[in-house]
């Protein structure tokens, strides 16, 4: 019974495989074609960017004192030196005068026991003084000398408190803040101002990773706000990754006309290289390509670094013909026709 029914099912396979090898083969699929330079483009790329000023301080006061004078308003800008507010030093400059008087009066002191162990010199050649006479006035010279050398510092000193007085700018900035007013009194180490400055400065952007290569590479860099566009200079890649967004931080300085500190918009790069566009590749085999025109045949080339959904990089010379309408359908070694050259993008 079995032999029976395998006699019709061999005669099947052998009529299904002479019907096959009759088969004609696969006709060339229609294509058009375009020359890769005709595709190429340069990616733009944007990320978040602030220009931070390397100083925004609040200026304290180094000693106390009533304030006489503000002279600076928020907004003023102000130059390096010039004077941001001034207290009432009556207070420092008795204090000044007193270790002035200590040091004159020191130095009386001074020249005394100098010319009197000179003349204990001259004694002692004669044998006329003793010995322990000459000791102690050899001591006096050296103590009063030490006290002159102390009264100076304190002098150095109360002078210093003085020049305190006057709060002077310590660099070139803009006043964002006053924090005290004229009339209070105000300690040492109580801030009066906020001054930022606005010659150092630089841009901060917050970069993905994956768009760190694409930067690295870049040959021009801009920050781009709603007014205008500044051109810029890499610094610093910050070495660390923020695990929250993924990404890393950028420092750029200006290589010309600066924005104002606190000035937002986007740092804006191209990719040094050509792109093909994201719906260009075709995924084969697990594998995202380019299908290519080879005479009458396509060829499918691997492209390892492409992405999904993404532009990708693609070194291969510009007049390589890329098959554009009906590639979807095609795999490597199918016959093509060539119906027409596709119009540049």
């Amino acid at each position: 019974m079995i032999y029976r029914q395998l006699i019709p099912m061999a005669g099947l396979l052998l009529y299904l495989g002479i019907a096959a090898a009759a088969e004609p083969d696969k006709p060339p699929v229609n294509v058009t074609t375009t020359r890769l330079e005709q595709l190429l483009f340069i990616p733009e790329y944007s990320a978040p960017a602030t220009t931070l000023s390397l100083n925004d301080s609040q200026i304290h006061a180094e000693t106390s004192g009533r304030i006489l004078a503000l002279p600076v308003r928020v907004g003023d800008r102000v130059e390096q030196g010039q004077l941001l507010g001034e207290l009432d030093c009556r207070s420092n400059r008795i204090t000044q005068n007193r270790a002035s008087a200590s040091v004159r009066a020191a130095k009386s002191r001074v020249t005394f026991a100098s010319r009197q162990i000179e003349r204990s010199e001259s004694l002692k050649r004669e044998r006329n003084i003793s010995e322990e006479l000459y000791n102690q006035r050899e001591t006096d010279l050296k103590t009063t000398t030490e006290e002159l050398t102390g009264l100076e510092s304190a002098m150095e000193a109360a002078q210093l408190e003085v020049e305190r007085c006057r709060i002077l700018a310590p660099f070139t900035g803009i006043l964002a803040e006053r924090l005290a007013s004229e009339g209070e009194w105000i300690a040492k180490g109580q801030p009066l101002v906020r001054l930022i400055d606005s010659e150092r400065l630089e841009v901060s952007a917050q970069v993905s990773v994956d768009r760190l290569a694409s930067l690295e590479a870049a040959p021009t860099f801009e920050l781009v706000t709603n007014q205008d566009s500044f051109a810029l200079t890499p610094r610093r890649f910050v070495a660390f990754v923020d695990s929250r967004g993924r990404n890393r931080e950028v420092r750029l300085d200006f290589s010309g006309p600066r924005a104002l500190p606190g000035t937002t918009g986007r740092l804006v790069w191209h990719a040094g290289r050509g792109h093909v566009p994201a719906d260009m590749p075709v995924r084969r085999d697990g594998l995202l390509g380019l299908i290519l025109a080879e005479g009458d045949k396509a060829r499918f080339l691997p492209l390892p670094h492409a992405l999904e959904g993404h532009p990708v990089v693609v070194d291969l010379p510009v007049d390589t013909l890329i098959v554009v309408e009906g590639r979807q359908a095609l795999k490597d070694g199918d016959a093509i026709r060539v119906t027409e050259k596709e119009p540049s993008r």
